[in-house]
């Protein structure tokens, strides 16, 4: 299974200003590594719109902006936390992606994201 690795250039400010806007304060400390692209996240066979992690607000809540050729759109979604029941439980990674998301979890590409 292949990540869909679509790519859009990042639209920062919106995000900056939707945050402030939203009460979230932003500033020295922000979490995030603004790079100059988002890149899809979800297998190649989705069918909807496109998503990339941006990152965690709590454990619970993690920031995604997911984009369509109509524009970006930021939401806080659960993370997925499935984990791979044939592996060892010790070497077990929680899936990256999120709660609900389509046909398969993080461990099972077999390519990494391109930036």
């Amino acid at each position: 299974m292949y990540h869909c690795n679509a790519s859009s250039p990042s639209p920062w400010l919106d995000l900056i200003e939707a945050l402030a806007a939203g009460g979230i304060p932003v500033g020295e400390d922000f979490p995030w590594d603004l790079y100059a692209h988002v890149v899809c996240e979800l297998c190649s066979q989705h069918s909807t719109y496109h998503a990339a992690y941006l990152g965690e607000l709590s454990p619970v809540s993690h920031v995604w902006v997911i984009w369509e050729s109509g524009g970006f759109t930021y939401v806080m979604l659960r993370p997925c936390g499935a984990v791979d029941p044939t592996v060892n439980p010790v070497q077990r990674e929680a899936c990256t992606l999120f709660a609900d998301h389509w046909p398969g979890h993080s461990w099972q590409f077999t390519d990494m994201l391109q930036d």
